[in-house]
């Protein structure tokens, strides 16, 4: 996978963001712009383009010297980021995925999976990020930060994704997610499968949240505060 340091000021805490699928930086850049308005003190590394679930070994180290370490994760990052080696993670939410990715009850059914590999293109990315807004507000809000990638890109994670579900379906974590934000109007991740993916695990349910949350949530500071809930 791909990593980057957003913020690296050498604070005691740091906030780790794993991005969804066919993302880069920009999301990123944008909530840690809307974040620097509130005072955002920690640092901040995001993760993406999940080519692998392994980080770079150096990146590993210096994750080592943070007193505390929370995460975020969107979609299919909610599963990489289990996948993952971390340091020791205090406290983790999981935003409009599960840690069933390709699932009939609990994530995507798969013939829906392989309809989205085996048919990508510019015009179905297009497609894909309607459905993933669900309206034209959030699509606009959208459109400011989406990934300056080609969709050939985009298809070769995806199907690299589809090798790791296979080959990793395990989870290997010693922490575990500590709160769910489930959109209702999730046409990516229905509302239903995540329900039955989080049993027993706090949940925020926002019911008018299609799958790109980042238009009801307007910093990070504002998805962190879902952990005191």
């Amino acid at each position: 996978m791909k990593s980057a340091w957003l913020k690296k000021e050498d604070t005691e805490e740091l906030l780790i963001l794993f991005n969804g699928w066919g993302m880069d930086r920009r999301i990123g850049d944008h909530l840690l712009k809307e974040s620097r308005c509130e005072e955002f003190t920690q640092d901040l590394l995001l993760c993406y383009d999940y080519s692998s679930v392994e980080l770079d070994s150096e990146v590993l180290e210096e994750m080592r010297h943070y007193r505390r370490i929370s995460l975020i994760a969107w979609s299919f990052g909610v599963w990489v980021a289990q996948q993952t080696s971390l340091p020791p993670v205090t406290g983790a939410i999981a935003i409009n995925g599960t840690l069933f990715p390709v699932d009939a009850e609990k994530g995507i059914r798969p013939d829906i999976f392989e309809a989205t590999l085996s048919t990508w293109s510019d015009e179905n990315r297009q497609r894909f990020y309607r459905r993933m807004c669900s309206n034209s507000q959030t699509l606009a809000l959208f459109s400011c930060m989406s990934p300056e990638r080609p969709a050939s890109d985009q298809q070769q994670e995806l199907a690299q994704l589809k090798s790791l579900f296979l080959h990793h379906s395990a989870t290997k974590s010693a922490w575990s997610y500590d709160h769910a934000i489930i959109g209702g109007r999730d046409l990516v991740f229905p509302a239903q499968q995540q329900f039955a993916a989080w049993k027993g695990v706090p949940a925020t349910i926002i019911s008018d949240m299609p799958h790109f949350p980042f238009f009801h949530f307007r910093n990070l500071q504002e998805v962190l505060a879902c952990l005191s809930k």
